[in-house]
């Protein structure tokens, strides 16, 4: 047994027989392919940043907050705090965790700081409507 297809055993004994029936190739040959692939995309540029904000926006408040700047454009961290029914400190954590994402702009005027939503790198602004 070659060291691929032990190390498949060890992590699932019907994976081989499965990856083999799917690609019609010999287990030991298509999973290091795939783990390459998987590394590459790992190393790809970019990804520990689409990582991060994939993460935040995995939490239903700060998912919440996003789509409350969508329809608002920009909102004061009293509205947040209103919107979402929860405390002024929770909001400043969200908005923290927002802001290092890069999914957020603060700005402060006089007491208050306003949010909005970042463009996405690369992604053309809508027209018309929103």
């Amino acid at each position: 047994m070659c060291i691929y297809t032990m190390a498949l055993a060890r992590t699932d004994p019907r994976l081989g027989e499965r990856l083999e029936r799917l690609t019609g190739a010999a287990a030991a040959c298509c999973e290091p392919e795939y783990r390459s692939l998987t590394e590459e995309i790992r190393q790809s540029p970019g990804f520990r940043a689409r990582w991060l904000r994939a993460q935040v926006l995995a939490d239903e408040s700060r998912f919440l907050t996003m789509e409350l700047l969508q329809r608002r454009k920009e909102l004061c961290a009293c509205e947040i705090q209103a919107a979402l029914g929860v405390t002024h400190a929770t909001v400043s954590h969200h908005m923290h965790a927002l802001l290092k994402a890069g999914l957020v702009s603060a700005e402060r005027r006089g007491k208050w700081v306003y949010y909005r939503r970042v463009r996405a790198p690369g992604r053309k602004a809508r027209r018309g409507g929103r």
